[in-house]
Parts: structure tokens; sequence; C-alpha cells
């Protein structure tokens, strides 16, 4: 009496499912990255402004250096993910 392998719901050939799998997990992390940098990006700018509501000035300059400063800072957090990132 041969006793029966137990049937999984995954397919025989594992390789045809990886590019599929892949193509969705870059997509993933790529767009969350994306997020990630206009969240920052935001977040400086809206603390700029506070700054220039408080302050008073006639001129934007906080609004516009710490928007600056968080364009910077999301590319950082951007390549540096990019650059270092996990294969998985």
């Amino acid at each position: 009496m041969e006793k029966k392998k137990p049937v999984s719901n995954q397919s025989q050939n594992p390789k045809k499912d990886k590019p599929k799998q892949s193509g969705i997990n870059s997509f993933v992390r790529y767009s969350g990255m994306g997020f990630q940098m206009v969240a920052v990006i935001l977040l400086f700018y809206w603390a700029g402004s506070k700054l220039d509501a408080r302050s008073g000035n006639e001129k934007p300059i906080y609004t516009a250096i710490l928007t600056l400063l968080g364009v910077f800072a999301g590319l950082y957090l951007v390549l540096k993910d990019f650059i270092f990132r996990k294969d998985d």
C-alpha cells in the first residue's frame, strides 16, 4: 500500500509564480518609497508654514527653507532604501 503525498494549493513549479510575485513586490516597494518621500516633504512644508505664521514674516522664508530640507531628506530616505534594498 502506497502512501499518497499531500496535495498542496501551491503550483508544482514555483519558478512560474516568481516573476509575477516579484513584480507586485517591486511595485509595492517603490510606490511606498514615493509616498514616504511625499509625506516627508509635506511634513517639512507644514512645519515651515507654521513657523512663518508665528514669526509674521512678509516672505515665507521658513517655508522655503524647510521645504527644501524636506526634499533633501525625502531623497536621502528613498535613495538609501533603493541602494541598500534587500533582495527577497
